[in-house]
């Protein structure tokens, strides 16, 4: 029977740096907005009791003659000691169909959304950014701050948690990693020092307002993945500069979108450019200092593809 190699989550997180992972970002969305690639809107499936869900994503780039299929199921309220995230993506040649690699879905969701955030935020954010605020202390927080912290001097971190033990233990290792003053983020409205904020969170609720940040802020939304879920409200949708990975997914799955659509507060002409589309600098970012800026990503194949297509033919 035929071995092939299995990336665990060491694997990905040695052999992948976030600067090379932010790179093939670049790649990946450039593909995703030249419409180079094969990239089918992901299935989802969930259980009965909607306590979990199922995720299947489907890729294929000519460019790298690979095709991908990453499955991840998705349980936040997960209390058997189990990740949120757990999964395989399994990499094929599109060449003779012969498979290459599995990859640890999990800690390779975490990284090229992280990437794919740290790629916007240098994109959007204003140069001189130096506080960053994270809402969530998971696996995918980490990544955020990470992506952040690769392309911008970050001075101070900001962490707004589910309880105050996992915002200081969160804190205590971006302290020790990045050199960064961090502390947790008991008052909303000290939301206004933050240059950058990401929510990587699961909230069905909008974690802030419009009143509570500044203008000219730029915003990473990573957290929420369905029409339901949101976690950022209706009011910073209206007022900023919206850009997406990918239109056609944003407006299937992003409730932070749709829901604001629903309430007429505006329509689909208010995504400003999939992310590709600046990369490929087909559309202009940031057009003023006080411009509040936005990347709303729900995640695509194509960017668990770039990844797998460098830990492929990097490897002996």
């Amino acid at each position: 029977m035929q071995t092939i190699p299995d990336f665990d989550e060491a694997d990905i997180q040695n052999k992948v740096p976030m600067d090379v992972a932010i790179g093939l970002m670049r790649e990946a969305f450039a593909q995703l907005t030249e419409q180079t690639a094969v990239v089918p809107l992901r299935t989802m499936i969930e259980t009965d009791q909607k306590e979990g869900v199922a995720l299947f994503m489907p890729s294929y780039s000519p460019s790298w003659k690979l095709f991908g299929l990453k499955m991840v199921s998705v349980f936040p309220e997960n209390k058997k000691g189990l990740p949120i995230i757990q999964g395989k993506m399994l990499v094929m040649s599109a060449e003779d169909g012969k498979p290459l690699a599995l990859l640890d879905a999990a800690s390779l969701t975490a990284l090229r959304t992280g990437a794919a955030s740290g790629l916007a935020t240098d994109l959007l954010a204003h140069h001189e950014a130096s506080t960053l605020a994270v809402f969530g202390t998971g696996t995918q927080a980490w990544t955020q701050a990470e992506g952040v912290m690769a392309v911008r001097k970050i001075r101070t971190t900001l962490v707004h948690g589910t309880s105050l033990e996992k915002e200081k233990i969160f804190c205590q290792r971006l302290a020790e990693k990045f050199e960064v003053h961090a502390e947790p983020l008991h008052d909303l409205q000290d939301l206004k020092k933050a240059d950058i904020i990401c929510t990587a969170t699961t909230s069905y609720d909008p974690l802030f307002t419009l009143a509570m940040i500044k203008r000219g802020v730029h915003i990473n939304g990573v957290g929420s993945f369905k029409p339901e879920m949101r976690e950022i409200g209706s009011d910073v949708m209206q007022a900023c500069l919206l850009v997406v990975d990918q239109r056609a997914a944003a407006l299937t799955e992003a409730g932070d979108i749709l829901i604001p659509i629903k309430e007429k507060h505006f329509d689909q002409g208010h995504i400003h450019a999939e992310l590709g589309e600046l990369v490929l600098q087909k559309k202009v970012g940031r057009t003023s200092a006080d411009q509040i800026t936005v990347f709303k990503s729900v995640g695509n194949a194509l960017q668990d593809l770039a990844v797998a297509n460098y830990l492929v033919g990097n490897t002996p």
